[in-house]
Parts: C-alpha cells; sequence; structure tokens
C-alpha cells in the first residue's frame, strides 16, 4: 500500500489560495500567528499598472494591485525567507509523480492554477462555473484509492480529491498565473518575524508606488490612466471601452469575478468589491494594534477610506454596463482621490 500525509496545522481563510499552504508551512516553522490575507496583502497591494495593450482583445490594462502568482511570490519570497520553483508538465502523470516525489521528502507542494469547477466539495461551483485560477496545498496521497488529502483556503478540514478529478481541475491555464500541471515546490530558509516582513515589505511596496522606475506603474501610472480615462470613451469602441470597465471591476473583488447582477442573478454578491483596500487595512490594524505601531494604524484608517471610493467606482461602472445611468464621467475624479489615498498612506509607511 503506498500512502502518506504529512500532519499540517491548518489556518482556513477565503480568498487567499496561493498563499494559504504558505502560510500554514511558515506558521508550522516560526510558530507565528498570522492576520487574515497577511502575505497576500503584502505581495499585491499598491502595485497599480497601466498599459496600452492595442493588439490585445482588452486594450488598456489596468490594475490596482498585481494578484498574479508568480509575481508575487517573486516580491514577498526574499523577504519572508523561503524559495520555491514551478514546475510545468505536460502530462497529469509527470505532475503527480513530481508532486508525490515531494510528498514523500516531507515538503508539500502547491498545486495549480487548478479550475475550481471539477473540485467536488464546492458544491455551488462545482460542474457548474469555470474558475480557472485555484491553487490548494498537497499534504497527501494514496495510490490504492487514486487520490490526493490537500488543504484548500476555503475549508477548515483536510480534503479528500480523486486523481480523476485532479486530473480534470489541473488541465487548465490562465494568463499570468500558470499553465497545465503546474507544480510549485516550497523550501522556507530562515523564516523572518511577521513584523519584520511587514516591515520590509511595505517600506519596498511604498517606494516601488511614489518612485516608479517607470511610467505605467505606481504613482506615475496612475496619474497617466486618470489623464487618459476621458479620452478612452472616444478613441475606443464601445464594445473594447465597456470590455475595459468589465475587466476593472472584475479585479475589485476580493477573488476575480463579476458582480451578480452583470450575470443577469438577482442575489447579493457573495464576495466585496473593494480593490483590496479592506484587506490591507485590516493586516495594519491587526499588527499596528500588536505591536504598538501608530505609523501602521494610522495607515490603516487612510486606506480603508480607499475601499468606499473603489465601492462607489464599481457601482458606476454597473449602472453604466446595465444601462441603468452613465456617471462614468466621475470616474477620473474618483481615481484622483484614490491616488491621493495611495500617496498618503505610502508616504506614511515609507517613513
Amino acid at each position: 500500500m503506498q500512502k502518506k500525509l504529512i500532519e499540517l496545522e491548518h489556518h482556513a481563510h477565503d480568498y487567499e489560495c496561493m498563499w494559504n499552504g504558505i502560510e500554514d508551512l511558515y506558521i508550522r516553522e516560526t510558530g507565528e500567528t498570522l492576520p487574515p490575507n497577511f502575505f497576500f496583502s503584502l505581495a499585491s497591494f499598491g502595485s497599480f499598472c497601466y498599459l496600452k495593450t492595442p493588439k490585445s482583445d482588452l486594450k488598456r490594462m489596468i490594475a490596482l494591485g498585481d494578484g498574479r502568482t508568480k509575481q508575487m511570490y517573486e516580491f514577498l519570497a526574499p523577504i519572508v525567507g523561503f524559495e520555491y520553483k514551478h514546475y510545468e508538465y505536460k502530462m497529469f502523470e509527470q505532475a503527480i509523480r513530481k508532486a508525490k516525489s515531494e510528498i514523500d521528502a516531507g515538503y508539500p507542494p502547491v498545486l495549480g492554477a487548478l479550475d475550481m469547477y471539477y473540485l467536488p466539495y464546492y458544491s455551488k461551483i462545482y460542474l457548474k462555473e469555470h474558475i480557472p485560477f485555484h491553487y490548494v496545498l498537497m499534504i497527501g496521497y494514496d495510490e490504492d484509492a487514486q487520490c490526493i488529502d490537500l488543504l484548500d483556503c476555503g475549508r477548515k478540514e483536510v480534503e479528500t480529491l480523486p486523481y480523476t478529478q485532479l486530473r480534470k481541475a489541473w488541465n487548465c491555464s490562465y494568463s499570468g498565473l500558470s499553465k497545465p500541471n503546474t507544480v510549485c515546490t516550497v523550501r522556507l530558509n530562515n523564516a523572518k518575524t511577521k513584523y519584520q516582513i511587514a516591515e520590509e515589505s511595505l517600506a519596498k511596496k511604498s517606494e516601488m508606488f511614489l518612485n516608479p522606475q517607470v511610467n505605467f506603474t505606481g504613482r506615475k501610472g496612475l496619474q497617466k490612466f486618470i489623464y487618459e480615462l476621458p479620452k478612452l470613451k472616444s478613441e475606443l469602441t464601445k464594445e473594447d471601452y465597456d470590455k475595459i470597465l468589465l475587466n476593472l471591476v472584475m479585479f475589485f473583488g476580493a477573488v476575480p469575478t463579476v458582480p451578480n447582477v452583470l450575470r443577469g442573478i438577482k442575489e447579493p454578491d457573495e464576495v466585496n468589491f473593494y480593490g483590496g483596500f479592506d484587506k490591507m487595512s485590516c493586516v495594519l490594524n491587526d499588527i499596528g494594534k500588536e505591536f504598538g505601531n501608530e505609523t501602521w494604524l494610522n495607515a490603516s484608517v487612510i486606506f480603508r477610506q480607499g475601499a468606499v471610493i473603489i465601492l462607489d467606482i464599481k457601482d458606476i461602472i454597473v449602472a453604466y454596463l446595465t444601462g441603468e445611468k452613465d456617471r462614468t464621467n466621475q470616474l477620473p475624479g474618483l481615481f484622483t482621490k484614490i491616488m491621493e489615498i495611495m500617496t498618503e498612506g505610502f508616504i506614511l509607511l515609507e517613513r
């Protein structure tokens, strides 16, 4: 019988799937407790980017934060103190062999991206909606039963997934995230305290936003976007303009998703659309209170204001896309407020 299981204490928290398992490994290594969305917020928040992509289906790429898994790992790994490597395989058999070899060596690997359409333990999504950007931490396998054991950010207990379902879920790709059958190996080396991690990453993010090296990122990129935003409606077709706004509001969500009303669903949204400002505000508030750091507490209050503005922007975009009312002329002013909030917050954190 070939069966292996690595015992690992799990802290479940939705909407941080690519980091949840790594946080579990960090907690085991250091004994630290982490606030929700700790690694995710530090790696993603503040990485504004505005790109003209005229040859693509989406003519402008606008991102408040960088949610791309590999780029987030690249930013935070040297600060936290872990090493990682992505292995991409053409065949499922190659990928599962690599994943099992990691388990045999005592190292749980991150699997993904996965398509949640094929994950049976998500009953509301299973065989109903394709969401091809989910990650899990594999902690075991059973060759006789042909299944793996895993930890998932949205589940408290260990889940079991048959190879047949994993094969389907793993056979997906999403631009900027991963290719099919991707295994990410993780090794923690000299992991720092959460105080050190927060201090270093916040200082680096502040520098990146306030003094970006290129004019399409950070504060420069945001200024450029605000300046060009009023022109987009006349420069682009309505179809292209609408796609830009739809993509923008989709990535305001706690996970990339379209508000229910835009999908014709007459139910409240299950996720919040705050552009990550709410998450960063909570992280700063939690660690600010824990360490008595007034700077972090004050920055938390500043960024919390951004969540309110982003919600207003979301409502304006939704009203426009549904044909209810066109108030898109207000968007440049609202994004100017966002720039002012981010500038004030990061200047505070830079000190």
